[in-house]
C-alpha cells in the first residue's frame, strides 16, 4: 500500500539503528502486553456471559446491575478502554512518524486514527455491546424477564462480543506473523510461541462463548416432528475454528488442542458459575424462581467438547497425512470442503448422546409425544436434516481456510 502524505518520511532523514531497535522492541511490548490484558478480560466475560445465562434462570432480573451484569460489564467496559487507548496512543506515535507505526503496521479509521487492525475490530466491539446494555435493560423494563437469545439487544450485545472477540485474535496473529519475521527463536510450549497459544485460547473462548446460547437455538417443525437446530452453529463454528488454529499456525496438532482448551473452559466455567449463583443468593437473600431447584455441577455440560474430540483427531491426522507428503498440512479447497463436511458427523452422532441428561431436548429429532410417525418420513427428514448439517461444516471448514490464511499473514 502506497504511504500516505501525512506520514511520508524525507529521503533525507536517517534514524540511528540502535533507535529503530529500541523503538521497535516498545512497540512489540505495548502491542503484546495489551493483547494479554484482553485475554484476561475475554476470560473474565465468558464467565459473565455463562453466569448471566444462568442467573435468568435460576434467580430472574430484578435489576440490571446483577452480579454476573456487573462481571460482564467490567470485562467490556475494561477492554473498551484499553482499546481506546491503543488506539489513541498508536494515532500519536503515528503523527509523530514514529518508526515502526505506519501505512504498514496500522489501518487507518475515519482517516484521522491509525491504528492496529485488531484493537481497531475489538474497540468497535465492545462499543457495540456497552451501547445495548441501556437498550436491553429498557427491553426488560417493558416486557419484564426474558431469558432466550433472541431479545433483540441480547443478540446486538452478542454480535458485539463477536465482533470483539475476532478481533482479539488479529491481535495475537498479527503479534505471531511479526514474530515469526524476526530472526529471533521464541521459546515454545506445545510446539507453539506463546503468541499462536494466545491465538488458541482465544479461539476456545469463542467456541465456549457459542456454547453459552446454543442450546436457545430455534426448534422446526415439519408434520408430527420436531427439529432442534442447535447442531448447527456447532458444526459450523468447530469447523471453523479447527481448520483456522491449523491453517493460521501451520502445526499440526493444534485443532485437537483447541478442543482440549475448550473442554478447559468448560470445565472452569461448570466450577465456578453453580457456586456463584448459590453464593450470591445466601448474600442476598434471595429466592430462586422455582423454590428447591438449585444449581450444581452438571458433568455432562462440563465434558461436552468431548463431542468435537474425534471431528478434530480426524483433521489433524489427514493434516499429518497431508504434511507427509507436501511438507504443508495445507488442504486444497475441494479437500477442506469434503473434510468440514464428513467431519460434521462425529459431531452430530456425539453431541445429543452426551447431553441426554442434561436437557430434554438434546435428541435433534423429537416426534410429537403419542402421534405415530412414518419410517420412511422419518428417513427422510434425518437424511435431508444430515445433508445440511454437513452443509454447514463445509461452509465453516471453508471460511475457517479463508480466515486461517488471513490470520497467519496478517502483520496489522
Amino acid at each position: 500500500m502506497a504511504q500516505s502524505k501525512v506520514h511520508a518520511t524525507p529521503q533525507s532523514t536517517e534514524i540511528p539503528a540502535r533507535t529503530l531497535t529500541t523503538t521497535h522492541s516498545q512497540e512489540r511490548t505495548l502491542r503484546r502486553v495489551s493483547a494479554w490484558l484482553l485475554l484476561f478480560f475475554l476470560l473474565q466475560g465468558e464467565l459473565g456471559a455463562v453466569w448471566d445465562r444462568e442467573w435468568h434462570a435460576y434467580v430472574g432480573r430484578d435489576q440490571f446491575w446483577t452480579p454476573p451484569h456487573t462481571l460482564i460489564y467490567t470485562c467490556v467496559s475494561g477492554a473498551g478502554l484499553l482499546a481506546l487507548a491503543v488506539v489513541l496512543w498508536e494515532t500519536f506515535r503515528y503523527r509523530r512518524h514514529t518508526p515502526g507505526v505506519d501505512d504498514t503496521s496500522t489501518v487507518a479509521i475515519f482517516r484521522f486514527f491509525h491504528a492496529p487492525l485488531g484493537f481497531s475490530v475489538l474497540g468497535f466491539g465492545a462499543l457495540l455491546s456497552l451501547i445495548s446494555a441501556p437498550l436491553d435493560n429498557y427491553w426488560h423494563e417493558l416486557y419484564g424477564i426474558d431469558i432466550a437469545l433472541w431479545a433483540p439487544f441480547h443478540m446486538m450485545g452478542v454480535t458485539g462480543g463477536l465482533i470483539g472477540m475476532l478481533g482479539m485474535v488479529y491481535v495475537f496473529a498479527s503479534e505471531a506473523a511479526i514474530e515469526r519475521a524476526s530472526t529471533r527463536e521464541p521459546r515454545r510450549y506445545f510446539g507453539l510461541t506463546a503468541l499462536e497459544l494466545g491465538i488458541v485460547m482465544t479461539m476456545g473462548s469463542i467456541l465456549n462463548y457459542a456454547l453459552t446460547g446454543f442450546l436457545q437455538f430455534p426448534i422446526i417443525t415439519i408434520g408430527t416432528i420436531h427439529i432442534d437446530t442447535y447442531p448447527l452453529p456447532l458444526v459450523a463454528g468447530c469447523l471453523l475454528f479447527m481448520l483456522a488454529v491449523l491453517r493460521s499456525t501451520q502445526k499440526v496438532g493444534t485443532a485437537t488442542l483447541l478442543i482440549f482448551v475448550l473442554m478447559l473452559h468448560t470445565i472452569v466455567v461448570e466450577l465456578f458459575v453453580p457456586w456463584a449463583i448459590r453464593t450470591a443468593v445466601d448474600v442476598q437473600h434471595m429466592p430462586y424462581r422455582q423454590p428447591g431447584l438449585i444449581p450444581h455441577f452438571q458433568l455432562d455440560y462440563a465434558l461436552l467438547p468431548i463431542a468435537f474430540l474425534l471431528s478434530a483427531l480426524i483433521i489433524d491426522f489427514l493434516a499429518y497425512r497431508q504434511q507427509r507428503k507436501t511438507d504443508s498440512p495445507n488442504f486444497s479447497m475441494r479437500t477442506t470442503l469434503i473434510i468440514g463436511a464428513l467431519a460434521s458427523l462425529p459431531i452430530l452422532l456425539f453431541t445429543p448422546f452426551i447431553l441426554l441428561k442434561y436437557t430434554p431436548y438434546a435428541p435433534i429429532f423429537l416426534p410429537e409425544k403419542g402421534i405415530p410417525v412414518e419410517p420412511v418420513q422419518m428417513g427422510m427428514i434425518v437424511v435431508v436434516s444430515v445433508i445440511i448439517a454437513m452443509g454447514f461444516g463445509a461452509l465453516g471448514a471453508w471460511l475457517g481456510d479463508d480466515f486461517g490464511d488471513i490470520w497467519r499473514w496478517s502483520k496489522r
